[in-house]
């Protein structure tokens, strides 16, 4: 958990571009502080003039009373309109950003956070600090502008009566929040807690046939409650501290209602104090609590906003992919490697050491391997998705070192499942925005998918999550058509052919050497013998 100043120069930092706009926000508030001012003037007058205690004209009294009224109501209207207004335009914004940051940063062999608990920090943590900079914040100028402003209306009436109000208000304020680091801690627990159930939920969901064929259901319900058990308890020991904290509260809210009660009946017994008056005092009381009240709800919001803070800057401080130009290279460019070694950060021993090839341009490759050998993560470093311990990766000619600009060279069909949800078109334009329907046909066509003509519905088959709704051999000639719509000279196939069965195997690798032989370099990760028929060159790692 970061320090309390840094959570709070990350607040200030969402501030910054959206100052203008919550000041309007605040400047609307400051109007209906004014107007409700007016409103307690206005009913002490209405009063005093229908006991006589004033000279004046009733009607016109009434007259003004309904008027602020009417002015009060277009007020909070047109306040409310504006902070709806201005939280989703922050929300989308930040969101954005975020989102980015998440998309561009560098990427480790694995992610740092689970998906799920990336998307609650996106959905939850971004709307808390959200709510806290447009609505809070706001709310707490208006706050200490009411505050104020009642006090000086009351002191004017009655100094004796002000000086008791503003000795309990604070008073109980302080009292109130003497858990404030507790409470952080437990709003940090519980929102770890609410990852950690939509990372299971999430997970358990997508793999439901998995786990019921393996009987596991009730395991994963009792994991379930177990999960929400500790996000139970530390609910409900922040709801004991926030019970505590009312209650001091509204002991200090008694006890002031009560003085500005008594205060008033005293008066009334002696003759010091007219009815209009005694109105006034017992508004003038709500007009002082309310913002001392507000101020004191907002110290959990800003508890939950710090919270929330430290956890969306876990995902925007992310190390960043170098910005560059792309750094296209003609033909079919070759990659060549020396002294190549790779170790994931938490690992002991090196994944693939001291390794030299060269995938020479216009020519198949295949890697081969037992499982866990580094072919899979040797690729990865070709496109500079990972980046090697030591040695050198050059793409050529011209010689180019390889890095994030590189990147567009490379046509990539990854290992599994890679399709999303959608429809088929979709699907394949992800890698070719502009791309006509017959390229769509034509890439299909090379990637033996035809089968895509047979559906109901052709290009506009909608799949479902990870693809679903295809079988496993057809959801991969999918993905490779997909990559052979990217422009780039390096085609990489990483076990791309593995759910597929012998004949449509060799028919695609047919197809792909009679398209692309001479054209595209290719590399292509196996454990089938039917890619080696096909290769100019084997690569294999021990």
């Amino acid at each position: 958990m970061r320090t309390f100043k840094d959570c709070f120069r990350g607040l200030l930092k969402v501030l910054k571009p959206l100052r203008w706009r919550v000041l309007v926000s605040a400047l609307l508030g400051l109007l209906q502080v004014a107007l409700s001012l007016g409103f307690v003037w206005f009913s002490k007058r209405v009063v005093d003039l229908a006991t006589g205690e004033a000279e004046g004209s009733l009607v016109q009294g009434i007259a003004f009373f309904a008027g602020i009224m009417l002015l009060q109501i277009a007020a909070r209207t047109a306040a409310r309109w504006w902070e709806g207004y201005i939280v989703v335009e922050a929300q989308n914004s930040n969101r954005a950003a975020v989102f980015a940051r998440v998309m561009r940063s560098i990427w480790q062999g694995r992610d740092r956070f689970h998906s799920a608990d990336t998307i609650n920090r996106l959905e939850e943590d971004i709307r808390v600090v959200v709510d806290f900079v447009c609505t809070s914040l706001p709310g707490l100028i208006v706050t200490a502008c009411q505050f104020v402003a009642a006090c000086i209306f009351l002191f004017s009436l009655s100094p004796q009566l002000g000086w008791i109000l503003v000795f309990i208000m604070p008073v109980a304020v302080v009292g109130s929040r003497l858990f404030f680091r507790k409470m952080r801690s437990l709003t940090s627990d519980i929102r770890r807690g609410d990852s950690l159930v939509q990372a299971h939920m999430q997970e358990n969901i997508q793999h439901r046939m998995v786990i019921r064929t393996m009987g596991g259901t009730e395991d994963t319900l009792d994991a379930l409650d177990d999960l929400q058990d500790d996000v139970r308890t530390n609910t409900l020991k922040r709801l004991g501290y926030s019970a505590f904290s009312r209650t001091f509260m509204q002991l200090g809210f008694m006890l002031g209602y009560a003085a500005a009660f008594i205060w008033s009946v005293y008066g009334l017994s002696k003759g010091t104090v007219t009815y209009g008056l005694m109105t006034a005092f017992l508004q003038l009381v709500g007009q002082v609590q309310r913002p001392v009240a507000e101020f004191a709800s907002q110290i959990p919001a800003f508890i939950k906003a710090l919270a929330s803070e430290d956890r969306l800057m876990d995902l925007s401080e992310q190390i960043q992919e170098p910005e560059g130009p792309e750094i296209r290279l003609e033909g079919a460019p070759g990659v060549r490697v020396e002294g190549l070694a790779f170790k994931y950060p938490e690992a002991q021993a090196p994944v693939f050491e001291g390794l030299s090839f060269d995938f020479r341009p216009g020519t198949m490759t295949a890697i081969l391997g037992p499982t866990g050998s580094g072919k899979s993560t040797l690729v990865k470093v070709l496109m500079s998705l990972l980046s090697p311990s030591a040695g050198s990766v050059t793409l050529y000619d011209p010689p180019t070192a390889a890095g994030s600009g590189t990147l567009c060279n490379f046509m990539y069909v990854p290992q599994g499942n890679s399709l999303m949800s959608g429809s088929i078109r979709q699907n394949l334009r992800l890698a070719a925005p502009q791309a006509t329907d017959d390229e769509l046909w034509e890439a299909l066509d090379t990637a033996s998918a035809g089968f895509v003509r047979d559906l109901p519905e052709g290009l506009d088959t909608v799949c479902a999550e990870v693809g679903q709704g295809l079988s496993e051999g057809q959801a991969q000639r999918i993905a490779i058509a997909r990559a052979l719509l990217r422009p780039g000279g390096i085609l990489v196939l990483d076990e791309a052919t593995s759910a597929l069965d012998a004949d449509t195997e060799q028919q695609l690798l047919e197809n792909i050497a009679r398209r692309y032989r001479g054209s595209k370099t290719i590399i292509c990760i196996t454990h089938r013998p039917a890619a080696t028929d096909y290769a100019d060159a084997t690569l294999k790692l021990a």
